[in-house]
């Protein structure tokens, strides 16, 4: 393979990877605080269940709006996508045939074996988990690939 080598592609693979992964952790606290938010109890409030909704009501839309924000950024990743494409269509272009015949098998020789303990170990347990969603979503056959999270 000339130019993107296992080690360049594993690094570059497993900074998405994480990318991704904080961009779903992300997702999620925001949206467990709106929950908490929407289950505010009377219980410490001398006012009772008045004083909870006059909370809830005047927190839900800023706090919404920022969930709303939030998700749009973090489930928009076209951007990383170009750069999987860009990636892996590289590694598929300049495989020799011993890969495979697909750009599929071609993809999964180089994630399975090549990238394995079989071939440099550079992913000893397989491809992080959210390089195999990004070249998933980026229109790859992934099936076959091994993986961690």
């Amino acid at each position: 393979m000339t130019q993107i080598d296992t080690t360049l592609y594993g690094d570059i693979a497993t900074y998405y990877a994480n990318a991704y992964d904080q961009m779903q952790l992300i997702d999620n606290q925001i949206e467990d605080a709106l929950h908490k938010l929407v289950d505010v109890t009377t219980g410490g409030y001398s006012a009772g269940a008045d004083a909870a909704v006059e909370i809830e009501l005047a927190l839900l839309t800023p706090l919404n709006s920022a969930a709303d924000s939030i998700t749009n950024l973090t489930q928009s990743t076209s951007a990383l996508l170009q750069a999987v494409r860009a990636m892996n269509s590289h590694v598929i272009d300049n495989a020799t045939t011993a890969y495979g015949s697909t750009a599929t098998a071609k993809l999964e020789y180089w994630v399975n074996t090549i990238m394995g303990p079989a071939g440099d170990n550079v992913w000893p347990n397989g491809a992080p988990i959210g390089w195999y969603y990004l070249s998933e979503d980026a229109g790859y056959t992934v099936t076959g690939w091994n993986t961690y999270s």
